[in-house]
């Protein structure tokens, strides 16, 4: 008999213990809250969504054919993934991340681009495209 009471008396503590914790506790409210399952900025955009061509792949799907010397300024003419040629001049932006053009020297091309992270914290990296050695055809 003094079991049963014992288990009675612990079942009637912890019912009161989360009765008791039950009206401490808050509700989660997820206004005024970033979505966990999205990009940290608003930078990440669905591709269908994107007005130019020269923004439909990433900067590495792009080739640099010829770099084009002038008395005012450099050009660039790169190649996208269909065939399709562009011009672009410094200052322009290339790909999905919006890479600027930083500089155009004598066999490449600096890029730089904005990055943020999961915390939305901003970094800037630059990357180099050069022109491709395509080897000479013989005749």
């Amino acid at each position: 008999m003094m079991r049963i009471i014992s288990i009675s008396l612990a079942s009637l503590v912890a019912t009161s213990l989360l009765a008791e914790s039950k009206s401490e506790m808050s509700i989660y409210s997820p206004n005024g809250k970033r979505d966990p399952f999205q990009g940290p900025s608003s930078a990440a955009r669905d591709i269908s969504s994107v007005g130019s061509p020269l923004e439909k792949y990433t900067l590495d799907q792009f080739e640099l054919k010829a770099i084009l010397k002038g008395p005012r300024s450099n050009q660039i003419l790169v190649q996208d993934p269909t065939g399709a040629s562009h011009i672009l001049t410094e200052g322009a932006t290339l790909g999905r991340g919006n890479a600027t053009i930083s500089r155009i020297l004598d066999t490449e091309v600096i890029f730089t681009e904005r990055r943020y992270n999961y915390l939305g914290t901003e970094s800037i990296a630059e990357k180099v495209l050069s022109i491709s050695k395509e080897p000479a055809s013989e005749k």
